[in-house]
């Protein structure tokens, strides 16, 4: 047998690494199941009673997770760091007149989206008419902001996860 320091140099010794008295952590269980919600509008009192409205809201034992936007610059980021979500809240006029549009177009055409729910939200009707709106963008449903009662909402939100729910089942078949 060798031991350190018989004959060789000390360079050559056999070190061990300790071994520890913890045991492997499991790993963390996933928190409650939620459907991430983006809000994707440049006046925050809209995020706000948004959020207020929805805070209790619970969709097939799930929550929701709210991401905000106050831009359709931020909106796009919003996007690519979370494509798995379920549904956005979409305000049409923002920098631009069109700004929602474009990023309604951007969610299905560039980032190839078919799954997210797109949920136009308007303060400003007679810019963005509804009948064109439906017909020209892939979107799911069109609200005028002043008709989004708060049953309005959670129905329209209901909605738009139970389509999500919907399409992302059959994906996985």
């Amino acid at each position: 047998m060798i031991f350190a320091g018989d004959n060789q140099n000390d360079d050559d010794a056999l070190v061990f690494a300790t071994e520890s008295d913890a045991k492997p952590q499991p790993e963390p269980a996933a928190g409650p199941k939620k459907y991430k919600l983006l809000i994707v509008d440049d006046e925050k009192e809209i995020h706000v009673m948004t959020r207020l409205v929805l805070s209790d809201y619970s969709f097939q034992d799930a929550t929701l997770d709210f991401q905000s936007a106050y831009s359709a610059k931020e909106g796009r980021q919003l996007i690519k760091a979370h494509p798995d979500a379920a549904c956005v809240l979409l305000d049409v006029v923002m920098e631009e007149k069109d700004s929602g549009l474009k990023l309604a177009r951007y969610i299905r055409d560039e980032a190839d989206n078919q799954k997210l729910r797109i949920i136009l939200r308007t303060g400003q009707p007679g810019k963005a008419p509804e009948n064109d709106i439906i017909m020209n963008y892939d979107i799911n449903d069109y609200k005028e902001k002043t008709e989004l009662t708060t049953q309005k909402l959670f129905t329209t939100v209901t909605t738009a996860l139970r389509s999500f729910t919907h399409l992302t089942d059959l994906e996985e078949k």
